[in-house]
Formats: C-alpha cells, structure tokens, sequence
C-alpha cells in the first residue's frame, strides 16, 4: 500500500514534536504494509509555518536514512486552497507536488468551498498540475450539497479518503458521506492522514474492510495501492470508476 498524505515530518506542523516519533510512525505504517509515504506538512494554511521545500526535504532525508527504505518517504505538501494556489505551485514552488510529479494535494477550509475555486483549479489543470481534494467527506459545504464535488471530479480533480473518515473515527456524518462518495465513484485514493501515534495513526488497512464492502475487493486495492502509486510515479491513474452525483435522502413530514 502506498499513503499519498501523512503528517510524519518532525516540528513543522500539528504533526510529530520530535524525529523519534517520526520514525515511530514510519515503521507502523511499514509493519501495516505501507511501503511507501509521501509526507504532507501544512501549507499555506494561515495557522501553521509554511516551510522552504528545501528544509522539508532534509527531514525527509534524514527519516529515509533511518528507515532504510522502509518505508521509503517522498515529500509533497497538504496545500490550503486560496485564489493563490497557482502561484504557490507554479511560480514561487512554496508548496511541493506530491514526489515532486504532476498532482498536488489540496485542502479546502473545513466550512467552505471558496467562490471561484473551479477557476483556479482549470488555471491548475491547464498549467498541467492535477489537484487531489484532501478529505472531501469531511467538508461540511460539500457533505451538505455532494453535487458540487461531483462537479469537480468531472472537471479531472481526485478525490482522496482518509480512513478515519470510513472507520467512523470522525463521527457518523462524516461515515456516511465517505460511504456515498464511494458509492458514487467521487473517491480514487485512500490515505492515512496520520498525524500522532496515539489518536491520528498511520497505516491503511484498518479501513480496508469497510471499503471493500462498498466497493469491493479490487476497488480497494485501486484506491489504496494502484492509484496511489500512479501518483507518485507521475502517471495517471489506472482506476477511475463512472461518477454520479449523489442522491439526498427526501425527509418525510407528517401532516395531521
């Protein structure tokens, strides 16, 4: 299994304080199966430090020598989307694609979706950057009208899942719209999104089951092996199931 988002670089975000806890991630996640982690520090969020890529590739640096190639990390960023996305990227390269390739993951504000961000997504896409939606599911604009998301997918954005959202770690609304967006063909990647060995853990297959349920065996192992390595190798992804736009539950009024 491959995890395209991970918070194990040391003192840099609300990630691991120390390096020894850094590499205490890395190896449960390598003892789960994870061969591979591309760490995802904060950027551009208006809360933690942006850092020059370059410090954040010597932490990288040093984890890879520690672990001795298990697993081996890459380096990319958890981007906060802003009408500036594409200068981050693009010109002044503050926030790194993920393994330095063509996709870039991109978080919206917990609460929003900003006006204009298909604009600045198709100036992305035409700058041949693919944005990856971080934890859609966990978005509250886009858990309550999921037709927008669907609209983004079919402009040629990803969506990623983080396991916790399926294990219902973070509550039944979020569950049920993971469930949905699954069931929907809205998801390409599972991550792990692991912050902390003690609340926020690394690894996937905690949540294979659940996905295996909703969209069988081989979607699994799509959005959390073959998918996951196209991106990190610059390819594109082999899996990309039919999306639909979700259909709401009508409520039901009782007159009397």
């Amino acid at each position: 299994m491959i995890d395209i988002h991970s918070h194990i670089l040391y003192d840099v975000d609300d990630g691991p304080r120390t390096i020894e806890e850094s590499i205490e991630m890395c190896r449960l996640s390598a003892q789960d199966g994870v061969t591979l982690m591309v760490a995802t520090p904060h950027a551009h969020d208006y809360v933690h430090t942006t850092h020059d890529p370059r410090d954040l590739k010597l932490k990288v640096d040093e984890l890879n020598k520690s672990l001795g190639g298990h697993p081996r990390i890459e380096l990319g960023c958890e981007l906060r989307f802003t009408h500036e996305v594409v200068a981050h990227v693009c010109v002044d390269k503050t926030a790194p694609t993920l393994a330095g390739g063509p996709y870039v993951l991109v978080e919206f504000p917990h609460l929003a979706v900003p006006v204009g961000a298909e604009r600045v997504f198709y100036e992305l896409l035409s700058n041949n950057v693919r944005p990856i939606i971080a934890h859609p599911e966990r978005n509250r604009v886009l858990m309550a009208e999921p037709e927008r998301f669907f609209g983004l997918v079919e402009m040629g954005l990803l969506g990623q899942l983080d396991t916790g959202s399926v294990t219902g770690q973070f509550g039944r609304t979020v569950q049920r719209a993971a469930e949905s967006m699954l069931e929907h063909g809205l998801i390409h990647i599972m991550a792990s999104d692991c912050h902390n060995t003690r609340n926020r853990l690394p690894g996937l297959s905690s949540a294979i089951g659940e996905v295996s349920a909703i969209i069988g065996e081989e979607g699994a192992q799509k959005i959390s092996t073959d998918n996951p390595r196209a991106v990190v190798e610059g390819k594109s992804i082999p899996w990309r199931p039919a999306a639909a736009v979700p259909t709401k539950k009508r409520k039901k009024w009782l007159f009397f």
